[in-house]
């Protein structure tokens, strides 16, 4: 299920953001830290509907994903890429964050009556189809004590043979708020499952076997699992006055001067690579067994956060915001050092940091500095990330406005554990190295018309000493150069009476393409014709879109680490993606129904977004999802 999210992706608090409500429901989600809140509407969108099938390309315009829902992924637009955090991280949930319900990606609901959402989509044939179902439910027990639920379940089958994916994720939430005590709780769940076929045997036979099912593989006998468990509470106390309503004297208004908080996760993550046969010649080494593989990597963090925070706007002069914090984690990480023989290593880290906000008005603002006096093996590690938004109006009569958006960063970050230390049958690895320099900045302009909303971006971004997996899916790191990425997009959306033409292109340019590969350009169009009947209350999209890059040597898979990796010698790109769709709106009811890959009906069979591993080939799919607000 989607939920869009406004413009600007901080904002402080909730009672001085503006809420969107749909039948009585307000929502937003939190960041991690300090639980500042961010609006958001329920999932009523009455267009767009059916990009949802595709959840690897929820957030990007362009991906390198194994092509079958739930598999993994990653996107092959830099700045859409997960960033790592700069302690270092898990470095085997990456590939699946297109799915990972993390912390911020919990929705929270205020609601005057009970609000549920149940969501489901198909697709392909009932042997190797794939169905999606999701589920939410919110309920308020009181004006400030809600509780929520929420469920995704992926089943893909798979066009290809030993592709499937079977994946559970969740959440149990809650949350209590009045004018001096804020409370959040979560407890999610990630739960991946998918079999590794190493992509088919030979690209040729794409196109010229009849049942994709039956072409053949290169593994048989392996599968992978992802499982992560989390609780996380946010507790925050509000210290300020009473002041007299302006609107009626016989009332007044809490006015939060000062917030106390404090943030404690807890996470237990585990990767498995398992074979109950091993292909012979797929891999070069076979370190512990010849005959099968158990690999195990596993994960435990435990992060508390303790924050004090002037408010913005308790006082006139009170201009902005600031807010100081610490952060004390424990990261506790285990690994095979021989069959069945396991080593751990914990460490302790301490951050502190500070930030300047502004969150009101038009013109808003933050810059938050944060560095670990004892990082990964003591090393120091530190982050500096700012944003400024802005809006005005260029003509009140035409309700025409423009808006500029501007963020950056310079940060250290120290190197995941498990790109430093790992074994398994196939991969051993001892590494020691250097912290990661990056630098970013990017500026966006747009004015957002009824007939032509437009914007376009300009981006920069600088690393140093950056880690990859080579061409031997091995952890590298290029102390050499420094890596430039040069970045621009566009949008135009175009509309005239019932016809719509959105567009969206990102452009591309790495310094070191055989270290950093990018396709030049990526682009996704979006062709439809969009009307109301029935006395305006069904919405009606009839379109074809389509997600094209240029083609360049994309990054191969390695299913023994999960993990991309540099290649050379297949280019990916030059195909157009092309779908055909049909929305339907009907209050709280919506449906969709999608012709996927309609280029394959008349181009030559090279869809890959990834070498060896085609994308989901021609397949009819559709899908519903019905708000309840009762």
């Amino acid at each position: 299920m989607l939920l869009s999210t406004s413009l600007y992706a901080q904002n402080d608090s909730i009672r001085t953001t503006p809420l969107t409500s749909g039948e009585g429901v307000k929502a937003w989600f939190i960041n991690e830290d300090f639980a500042a809140e961010t609006a958001t509407v329920p999932d009523t969108l009455s267009e767009g509907f059916q990009i949802t099938s595709t959840p690897a390309y929820n957030r990007t315009i362009a991906s390198e994903w194994l092509g079958n829902m739930g598999l993994p992924s990653q996107s092959a637009i830099f700045a859409d890429r997960h960033s790592t955090d700069i302690a270092g991280d898990f470095l085997f949930r990456h590939t699946y964050y297109d799915h990972y319900l993390s912390t911020d990606r919990v929705y929270f609901f205020n609601t005057l009556k009970p609000y549920s959402n149940l969501s489901y989509a198909t697709g392909g044939l009932t042997h190797h189809g794939e169905d999606h179902l999701t589920g939410r439910f919110s309920i308020n027990a009181n004006q400030r004590l809600n509780f929520g639920l929420y469920a995704d379940y992926v089943y893909g089958r798979g066009s290809f043979y030993k592709q499937s994916s079977d994946d559970l994720n969740g959440y149990i939430n809650g949350s209590y708020r009045d004018k001096r005590w804020n409370v959040y709780f979560i407890a999610g769940l990630n739960n991946f499952r998918n079999f590794e076929n190493g992509g088919i045997l030979n690209d040729s036979y794409l196109g010229n076997i009849a049942d994709p099912y039956d072409i053949p593989v290169k593994l048989s006998n392996a599968w992978s699992i992802y499982k992560s468990f989390y609780l996380y509470a946010n507790g925050q106390y509000h210290l300020g006055y009473e002041q007299e309503d302006p609107n009626d004297s016989e009332k007044t208004n809490f006015i939060p001067a000062m917030t106390i908080g404090y943030s404690v996760k807890y996470e237990n993550s585990q990767k498995k690579y398992l074979e109950t046969a091993i292909t012979e010649g797929y891999y070069q080494h076979n370190y512990y067994s010849n005959t099968v593989s158990s690999d195990t990597a596993a994960n435990h963090f435990l992060k508390n956060v303790i924050s004090f925070t002037m408010n913005e706007g308790f006082q006139k002069w009170a201009i902005f915001g600031v807010r100081a914090y610490a952060e004390i984690d424990m990261d506790r990480n285990m690994r095979m050092i021989a069959d069945s023989t396991y080593a751990y290593n914990t460490e302790a880290l301490v951050a502190v940091g500070g930030e300047l906000f502004k969150r009101k008005g038009h013109t808003t603002y933050g810059v938050n500095g944060k560095v670990f006096l004892l990082g990964r093996d003591q090393r120091l590690a530190f982050d500096v990330t700012g944003d400024f938004n802005s809006s005005w109006n260029i003509s009140k009569k035409d309700n025409l406005r423009m808006y500029l958006n501007a963020e950056g960063h310079i940060k250290s970050t120290n190197p995941s554990y498990f790109t430093e230390h790992y074994y398994s049958n196939h991969f051993i690895w001892e590494n020691r190295f250097d912290n990661i320099w990056s630098a970013r900045a990017y500026g966006k302009i747009g004015i957002p018309y009824k007939y032509c909303d437009f914007s376009i971006g300009a981006g920069w971004q600088g690393l140093k000493n950056y880690i990859y997996f080579d061409h031997n899916a091995l952890p590298a790191q290029d102390t050499e150069h420094f890596i430039q990425i040069i970045s621009a997009d566009v949008k135009l959306n175009l509309s005239v009476w019932w016809l719509h033409w959105d567009n969206q292109v990102s452009i591309q340019y790495s310094s070191q393409p055989d270290i950093l590969p990018l396709p030049l350009v990526s682009a996704y169009s979006n062709f439809y014709l969009k009307t109301k009947f029935f006395k305006q209350l069904l919405t009606f999209q009839l379109g074809v879109d389509c997600r094209y890059n240029t083609a360049y040597y994309a990054n191969a898979y390695m299913p023994a680490t999960g993990q991309f990796h540099l290649q050379n010698t297949t280019l990916v790109g030059n195909y157009p993606l092309m779908n055909v769709y049909l929305n339907l709106h009907l209050k709280q009811f919506r449906f969709f129904v999608m012709y996927y890959n309609l280029s394959q009906t008349f181009m030559t069979p090279t869809y890959y977004s990834v070498p060896h591993y085609p994308l989901n080939p021609g397949m009819i799919k559709c899908g519903l999802s019905w708000n309840f607000y009762d």
